[in-house]
């Protein structure tokens, strides 16, 4: 039986969590401080800047403590009106959860769900959002997905935040594995709140979730004369201390502090080159998988991600070797009400804290668990495919 080698290097290539840099692990190991502080207060403040500016927003950017799920959870309670149609687009496993969370709000809301399930591997249609939003003239929000992370698949948001730009519905976008890795753009596009968390290309742990907010999500905040159904979820308090650079619940102050280095670092490099870096690894590792004669899980593929379907003959042990024999760590895939992948793909993240040769490391071994499955083979060279495009 093969033994593990303790003393290979460890390239997490996981959708999330992510790599974290050193300058940001350095940050995290600082001695703690006091939130109510003036110190705290210009650190965060400092930071809501950054995140304005890599969210591309002049509207707040909440640094909410929990995850992902968390942000995304406040803005879909707060932005919706009781009594109102909430269009809700699922092309995968996140797409779906947020169907989840209404389902959870209705009976309190009174809210009609109007779901659009678009096969996994695929785009959102967007013919179906014109008619549902057509069909639908008392929805208050439409929620989508950018990058499916389930499913390595982008979505169309400028062009579906053109059409609800057109009615009464404010459009709330899963940006979670696409801000900070493609190109997203809050105010230009049309978003009217968009979320993001700490552990995907923000290069953090997991723990802060990120919340934008445009100018007609606010007013709808404003206009609220109800009870919400949440208490620390209410994107009110987050509104009205961010004002005051402050936070209204105590804030994972490590992680704050964290933050503010990895936007740094983002904005050093600028945007525009974390985009293109990300894309040529990307369309590289595409490249490599089908010369390894690997069929893509999309049909529109994000570049924070791909994803491949294992040949005939190869399961999920594939990831536990690729582990043990080479320190590559990729994730699986997921099942949902749209698909049961779980098992039968694999994806690889592009996204934060991760090169060129950490790529070409993980297509490496890959190729060579492959070639020693006798799933492809002894001739197949997929790196030359790689250094074309993403090299």
């Amino acid at each position: 039986m093969h033994q593990p080698q303790t003393d290979l290097p460890q390239r997490l290539l996981t959708p999330g969590p992510t790599a974290v840099p050193p300058r940001v692990l350095e940050e995290l190991a600082q001695p703690i401080i006091h939130h109510r502080t003036k110190q705290f207060r210009e650190i965060f403040s400092d930071l809501s800047q950054q995140l304005q500016q890599i969210l591309g927003t002049q509207g707040p950017v909440l640094s909410i403590a929990g995850s992902g799920t968390t942000a995304f959870e406040a803005a879909q309670v707060c932005l919706a009106r009781p009594t109102s149609q909430v269009i809700t687009i699922a092309s995968g496993k996140f797409g779906e959860r947020w169907q989840d969370v209404y389902d959870r709000y209705a009976e309190a809301m009174a809210l009609e769900q109007v779901r659009i399930n678009v096969p996994w591997g695929e785009p959102v249609p967007l013919a179906q959002v014109a008619q549902a939003l057509c069909e639908h003239p008392r929805a208050s929000v439409v929620t989508v997905v950018h990058s499916e992370t389930s499913t390595a698949t982008v979505n169309d948001v400028r062009s579906i935040a053109d059409l609800t730009r057109r009615s009464d519905a404010l459009l709330i976008v899963d940006g979670i594995t696409s801000v900070g890795a493609l190109a997203c753009e809050m105010d230009v596009w049309g978003i009217d709140c968009l979320v993001t968390g700490s552990q995907k290309a923000m290069m953090l742990p997991p723990g802060l979730g990120f919340v934008g907010l445009g100018k007609q999500a606010l007013y709808r905040l404003d206009q609220i004369d109800y009870a919400l159904p949440v208490y620390n979820l209410d994107l009110r308090k987050w509104v009205a201390s961010y004002q005051k650079a402050d936070v209204p619940f105590t804030p994972p102050v490590p992680l704050v502090r964290a933050a503010k280095v990895a936007c740094n670092m983002i904005l050093e490099q600028g945007l525009d080159a974390v985009w293109q870096q990300t894309r040529r690894r990307a369309e590289g590792t595409r490249a490599a998988l089908r010369a390894m004669g690997l069929r893509l899980i999309s049909s529109h593929p994000s570049d924070s991600l791909t994803g491949a379907y294992y040949p005939d003959g190869v399961d999920d042990s594939i990831r536990h070797r690729l582990r043990k024999k080479h320190g590559i760590h990729l994730a699986g895939g997921q099942d949902g009400r749209g698909g049961c992948w779980k098992g039968k793909i694999f994806r690889i993240s592009h996204m934060g804290y991760v090169d060129i040769e950490d790529t070409r490391a993980a297509l490496l071994a890959l190729e060579s668990e492959l070639r020693e499955a006798g799933a492809i083979g002894s001739q197949t060279r997929a790196l030359p495919a790689f250094d074309d495009v993403g090299g």
